[in-house]
């Protein structure tokens, strides 16, 4: 296969080859290998037939209300949704959140990122009306239902009843929610997720 590139792609290239101490050949086809899914995994099929499933579990979390999402024709996704800031749960599921998709693993975490959003605040409302949360792919392919799944599998569970995250009355004792699985436990990846990649960008 004969492959025509930008010069100015070329030469960076050949920098990082160069630095690397390796063939460009090499690093090309080390590159490529740190974003390609295996072949068994690419299927827009699945990740768009998923993606509604992603977007109605989270729409049954308390205080969630999802108002975009999208499959990217290189087969990314990502899903945007309000955070009411007046529900008293609304900060401990940005925190629950935040664990389970950014940081549910050292050694094996998921896929994606989650993060805040806003349009010009001095052009805008306060976080009350602008404030917006995006949860998005980081690499290709990935399937969005089997990203609820895990996420389901650690939240307070059924996910939708507010009394499952209840703190207690005693504001001193340490908070555990009904988690059915503990945070300090492994996370289990799913035999059917692509192993892990260098994440891309969409």
């Amino acid at each position: 296969m004969e492959l025509n590139l930008p010069s100015k792609v070329l030469k960076a290239l050949e920098k990082e080859a160069s630095d690397a101490r390796i063939s460009l050949h090499a690093h090309i086809v080390k590159k490529l290998e740190g974003i390609t899914p295996p072949v068994a995994f690419i299927d827009i099929g699945r990740v768009k037939d998923g993606l509604p499933k992603l977007v109605a579990f989270l729409n049954r979390i308390p205080s969630v209300n999802v108002i975009a999402q999208e499959v990217t024709p290189s087969a990314y996704w990502w899903v945007k949704f309000t955070v009411d800031i007046e529900h008293p749960l609304a900060w401990s599921v940005v925190q629950a959140l935040a664990f389970v998709f950014n940081e549910i693993s050292i050694t094996e975490g998921l896929p994606t990122v989650f993060k805040p959003t806003s349009p010009p605040p001095y052009l805008n409302g306060g976080p009350d009306e602008d404030l917006y949360w995006v949860v998005e792919s980081t690499f290709n392919y990935i399937d969005p239902h089997e990203i609820a799944q895990i996420v389901e599998g650690r939240l307070p569970n059924p996910v939708e009843e507010v009394e499952k995250w209840d703190r207690g009355d005693d504001e001193e004792e340490e908070w555990i929610p009904d988690y059915p699985f503990r945070p300090e436990a492994p996370a289990a990846k799913p035999p059917s997720l692509p192993p892990p990649l260098r994440p891309g960008s969409n």
